[in-house]
């Protein structure tokens, strides 16, 4: 943007109706004080998407000579969504089927009534549930959010970042009635919103660079990407997971159960909770003392892992290669990869501990899989259907069926509680881990529909969050944080928030580098995919022409693994394309394409990154080590440095006012008041320079909150 044209956009926007800085919506003893939207639809019945007759399942094919027998689904534009007879669902390139399949698709459509629902209708009935959940308390919700913080909140929760002052201004010049679902669409479809995707996942899969012994899980992260950059959706992308198998070396989704090698009774319990909300941990040692689950239950779940092996596999050894010279660094390098693998065994190896104690079985007797229920009459459902089994080579694939299947009691509305939340600051039913009885939700009927409408989707995040963003419900004035103690929290609107440590991060960076930000990519799957050799294949010859390998992309700038500290930020070679930035020893990427987790002396773990130990437990409490960071570490040097961004287009406006504005909509999201105009002008006045303001902006408290 020029200096004229931001100088104008500034002036124009001047007079343009965005309003000023409002705080969350404080309701008066208790009760909020705004009418109902008078404009809000009456509350459509949710009707889940009818799977076509077991007659129509059909064979597609693409022009590359891949198949896949699946029935239709949906038919959205170029987009066609399948569905295995084992539960999967894929989303199929219209343009890239075969030419009979396209008129197959075309024409079956007609049996698919009434699939298609607008976003904004779909958003209208959950608001009809979350109204009526209010008026049962008579509470009215919050009066709608004004444009300048619907714009940063959207930015935020969609992309990860706050707007720039040119997106702001952009938004605002646009006149159109439908603005705010035009911005949704666009953000959901952004680069933004795969890394803020990233993130969010990473924290709930406990996502960490260094899985120990020299494996690295770079393969199993860029997989991850690649389904949210492709909005692959979540049954597919979790059955894919559940089932995958092979070395980390090349086959990303084994990551999964990796991340808890050797570990089998804890992955099983953090795969419970996380996609089920299912609060079993206590069952792995004994009944649960205040929810149904027996230890029983626990491991008859556990056996249906009792035929994996997820570890280190002991064929070939490492020493042979260290006995034949080789350095011992490089040997973990190249065989680490490969040694680490999921595998199917020929027998089932659950048995029950020697400790168990009670009397509907012995220590040491062989489990026999079986699912658990909720309630009388789950085991009756499609899901349950041929689920029990004892042939090994089954197991995993009947669980995520299971796991998976729409016709599961928790998996949908799992999911759906921990989207809400991610969005509206708390979930329908806290905590999300457990989901137990479903009569603890704060709003019940709101909660099912949520899962209804998941399932309505097929199970696409991105559909699923455009409809969360178009709701009345989420673009109303935010709340101050409920204390749950005095009863539930009935969602008047979001609950005001305090950005996470990723979010903070790549605002900051978005002022520092603008918009270029998304263009730095980390690629390091290939520094593990070149290590990646068959088992029959592994010798000292094989090994050495791998390391000769390794010597000549060195001689071009490749570094040849390790070298780092394990917590150090990735090396700039690493980053695809052009190379980020780096000042004050701070690489300028997205947090999503930085070390995972970053090294805890980084921002990010001071901002409350998680340390992806135990699923999300990111932090967004504050503390004087945050504080003393904003005043006096590297990102405020960043900042008023001479190269930041944000400080070089400020310096380019002649006007005190424009520079005052421009920093205001920068840093804010908004334009200054008149009086804050008016200060800020007198602080200049006085002495200050922009530099000083830069400073002044950062450390604001609006900055960091989320309204």
């Amino acid at each position: 943007m020029t200096t004229s044209s931001l100088r104008f956009a500034l002036a124009s926007l001047a007079f343009v109706s965005l309003g000023v800085g409002a705080s969350a919506a404080k309701p008066k003893n208790g009760v909020n004080t705004a009418n109902t939207a008078s404009s809000m639809e009456k509350a459509v019945k949710p009707t889940l998407i009818p799977s076509l007759p077991s007659t129509t399942w059909h064979t597609w094919s693409d022009d590359k000579g891949n198949r896949v027998e699946a029935e239709l689904l949906s038919l959205d534009g170029e987009h066609v969504m399948v569905r295995t007879k084992e539960g999967q669902s894929y989303r199929l390139n219209l343009t890239r089927l075969v030419p009979s399949d396209r008129d197959y698709a075309q024409k079956a459509q007609r049996l698919l009534p009434g699939i298609e629902m607008p976003a904004a209708k779909a958003a209208a009935t959950i608001d009809q549930f979350v109204l009526n959940g209010l008026n049962k308390v008579s509470l009215k919700p919050n009066p709608p959010l004004p444009e300048e913080q619907f714009v940063r909140r959207v930015y935020l929760d969609v992309a990860g970042r706050i707007p720039t002052a040119k997106e702001v201004f952009d938004y605002a010049r646009d006149q159109s009635a439908d603005k705010r679902a035009k911005l949704i669409d666009s953000l959901l479809s952004s680069e933004g919103y795969n890394s803020q995707l990233f993130n969010w996942l990473a924290d709930l899969l406990r996502l960490a660079d260094n899985y120990g012994k020299g494996v690295k899980s770079y393969v199993y992260q860029e997989w991850i990407k690649e389904q949210i950059a492709s909005n692959r959706h979540w049954d597919s992308i979790v059955y894919e997971m559940m089932t995958a198998e092979g070395r980390i070396s090349n086959n990303g989704p084994v990551g999964y159960l990796l991340r808890d090698r050797g570990m089998p009774l804890d992955n099983l319990s953090n795969t419970l909770t996380t996609f089920l909300g299912a609060n079993v941990a206590c069952a792995q040692c004994h009944d649960h003392p205040s929810a149904n689950w027996t230890e029983r239950n626990f491991y008859e779940m556990a056996a249906y892992f009792g035929a994996t092996e997820q570890g280190f596999s002991k064929k070939p050894p490492f020493k042979f290669l260290t006995k034949a010279g080789i350095d011992k660094r490089l040997a973990i390098s190249i065989m680490a990869p490969n040694a680490a693998k999921v595998e199917t065994l020929d027998k089932i190896t659950t048995v029950f501990p020697e400790d168990y104690k009670y009397d509907d079985a012995k220590p040491g007797d062989r489990v026999h899989p079986k699912l658990i229920t909720w309630e009388k009459g789950d085991e009756k459902s499609e899901a349950y259907i041929g689920a029990s089994t004892d042939k090994p080579a089954e197991l995993r694939e009947h669980f995520a069926v299971w796991l998976t299947h729409p016709d599961n009691p928790r998996f949908a509305l799992s999911i759906a509680n921990r989207i809400w939340k991610k969005l509206f600051g708390l979930a329908v039913q806290e905590p999300v881990t457990d989901l137990d009885d479903l009569k603890q939700a704060s709003n019940p009927e709101l909660l099912q529909h949520l899962a209804s409408e998941m399932k309505r989707v097929h199970f696409d995040l991105r559909e699923f969050q455009r409809i969360l963003l178009n709701t009345a419900a989420y673009q109303a004035q935010a709340s101050p944080t409920p204390n749950l103690e005095n009863g539930p929290y009935l969602f008047p609107g979001p609950v005001l928030r305090r950005m996470t440590g990723e979010q903070t991060w790549d605002s900051i960076l978005t002022l520092a580098v603008g918009t270029e930000l998304d263009k730095f990519k980390l690629q390091r799957a290939g520094e593990v995919r070149r290590f990646d050799i068959p088992d029959s294949q592994i010798s000292v010859p094989t090994v050495l022409a791998k390391i000769e390998e390794l010597k000549a992309s060195a001689g071009k700038g490749k570094k040849m693994g390790g070298k780092r500290g394990k917590n150090a930020d990735p090396g700039l070679e690493e980053i695809e394309s052009n190379p980020p930035p780096k000042l004050e020893n701070l690489t300028l990427a997205r947090a999503s394409e930085l070390t995972q987790p970053s090294k805890e002396s980084h921002f990010l773990r001071n901002f409350g990154q998680s340390d992806r130990q135990i699923a999300e437990s990111n932090s967004t409490e504050g503390g004087v080590p945050q504080i003393l960071m904003m005043m006096n570490g590297e990102v405020q040097k960043v900042l008023t440095s001479p190269q930041s961004t944000v400080l070089r287009e400020t310096m380019k406006l002649s006007s005190q006012a424009d520079q005052i504005r421009f920093l205001y909509l920068s840093f804010l999201g908004r334009l200054p008041s008149p009086s804050d105009l008016a200060i800020t002008q007198n602080m200049l006045a006085s002495g200050l320079t922009p530099r000083d303001l830069v400073w002044v902006f950062l450390n604001t408290r609006e900055f960091l909150f989320i309204q």
